[in-house]
């Protein structure tokens, strides 16, 4: 995707980290336009005539990646010829494999390595640090998908700037491209940013599910607020009450709703609270540096700063916390696919109301759905690899990978819940809350009564799409 390609026309001027926000990426991932402010490229030039000083009064020492190598190479320090050979290109790399990652992904990551150089903690030229920015309106490299295994991105960051850098550096920049963690901070991101819509087509879904089923009043009950004593919770619990907020008494069961249609608004509620820590973690990752080393100045290692090695590399709030989100969209599955079941199954589900058995058929691909989410959703360690020093790596990538996974499970499981609660509604002539009518009339036409059975992957893509352009509108809103 090049700049102007999406649907965000205005150019983004960034001056400092605080200005990488998480709606910025959404914005980039979207082709919208970045430029470094004029301030910023002040502060960047002065930051590395602060470092070229530090270099030269300390050119005798190991200095990691400036003055040694990388790696088992580090020991000793380059002469003057070899140093101005490494200088001008990224160090050397393992590889990686597969299919590519999405370009919105891409554009995250070359965002979020802008922090360290906004920080003054990478050093490049302001020349550099444009030419970096600049990618974002051209196509950008492909970065292949499996086979990182190292601590911190140096694979990824390789693949994405080899070829437009590789002999054009200059002193110390080449490792202050490649080190660090932009690729966990854009992971999270990404991972968050997915998450807004399924959370509000998640909410959504499970209104008119209730609805199908004619929970209770009870089960929402502004009550439960109070006495489940979690904001998160009582913000579930809250949503759903208002989404069904005007219902006909008489569709109402007199006694209680299935066990999964009274734990919704608990799962709803870790679910919107898991939403919330991915984003807090996003925000922090983004503005953070993560360079290893890093270069402080005079202002704080006086007189001529420092450079300090560090493990910056490892974003160790990447994996845990998109594997928290990942559980909750797993869990959420399960309580979908549960909730399909019974309105299928009940004594007045929908598979007495067909004359012949094929909208209650779903409870099967639902069934698919769950497994595949429970499957996928498994925790990521830290790798324990075996290279010398290099004796752990992060992966982040794959805990990114599980969420894509996990992630469609619960859009196709959500479409296929939506389209039997809509299917009952109809079938048994219920009244829709008001709410929830437009979302209800809409999947009725994306998915109507009778459609035939060859159609069903097409209309039921045709609901997802909707789920997800109708709940990212009531955020919007």
């Amino acid at each position: 995707m090049t700049a102007g390609q999406g649907v965000d026309h205005e150019v983004h001027e960034i001056n400092s980290a605080s200005d990488l926000t998480l709606d910025l990426v959404s914005a980039v991932a979207d082709g919208a336009e970045v430029r470094l402010g004029d301030a910023a490229l002040r502060r960047i030039a002065e930051r590395r005539k602060q470092f070229l000083q530090f270099v030269d009064q300390n050119s005798d020492q190991r200095l990691y990646g400036v003055t040694t190598r990388h790696h088992t190479a580090a020991k000793t320090v380059m002469g003057e010829v070899e140093r101005a050979e490494y200088a001008a290109r990224l160090p050397s790399t393992p590889a990686a494999f597969g299919d590519p990652l999405p370009e919105r992904l891409t554009r995250g990551i070359l965002l979020a390595r802008l922090a360290d150089v906004l920080n003054g903690t990478a050093c490049l030229r302001a020349d550099t640090a444009v030419r970096l920015i600049e990618m974002l309106n051209e196509d950008l490299p492909p970065v292949p998908g499996r086979g990182h295994g190292e601590p911190g991105d140096i694979i990824a960051l390789s693949h994405l700037f080899r070829a437009d850098f590789d002999g054009t550096l200059e002193l110390g920049e080449g490792m202050a491209m490649i080190n660090g963690s932009p690729v966990a901070a854009a992971v999270l991101c990404d991972v968050a940013l997915s998450g807004r819509p399924r959370l509000g087509a998640s909410e959504l879904v499970l209104a008119l599910s209730a609805a199908a089923v004619g929970a209770p009043d009870a089960h929402y009950s502004e009550a439960l607020e109070t006495v489940w004593n979690d904001e998160f919770q009582a913000s579930g619990v809250r949503h759903l009450r208002e989404l069904l907020a005007g219902r006909n008494p008489e569709d109402l069961r007199a006694y209680q709703a299935p066990v999964s249609f009274r734990s919704a608004p608990r799962v709803l509620g870790w679910l919107v609270r898991a939403q919330s820590w991915v984003e807090e973690c996003a925000g922090t990752a983004l503005a953070a540096s993560s360079n290893n080393p890093i270069f402080v100045g005079p202002e704080v290692a006086p007189p001529s700063g420092a450079l300090l090695s560090n493990g910056g590399y490892h974003n160790a709030l990447a994996a845990p916390a998109v594997d928290v989100l990942v559980r909750a969209w797993a869990d959420l599955c399960q309580i979908v696919s549960a909730q399909l079941n019974q309105l299928v199954e009940l004594p007045d589900g929908l598979r007495v109301l067909e004359s012949e058995p094929q909208i209650s058929l779903l409870y099967m691909s639902s069934a698919g759905c769950a497994e595949e989410a429970r499957t996928a959703a498994t925790p990521t360690f830290t790798s324990i690899a075996a290279g010398g020093q290099t004796d752990t790596g992060t992966q982040d990538l794959a805990a990114w990978a599980k969420a894509e996974s996990v992630g469609l499970a619960l859009d196709q499981n959500l479409a296929l819940l939506g389209v039997v609660a809509v299917h009952t509604l109809a079938r048994q002539d219920k009244a829709v809350p008001p709410r929830l009518r437009r979302l209800h009339d809409q999947v009725l036409r994306d998915f109507p009564l009778g459609a035939p059975p060859v159609r069903y992957k097409q209309l039921l893509e045709d609901v997802q799409s909707t789920l997800r352009s109708t709940s990212s509108a009531s955020q919007g809103a």
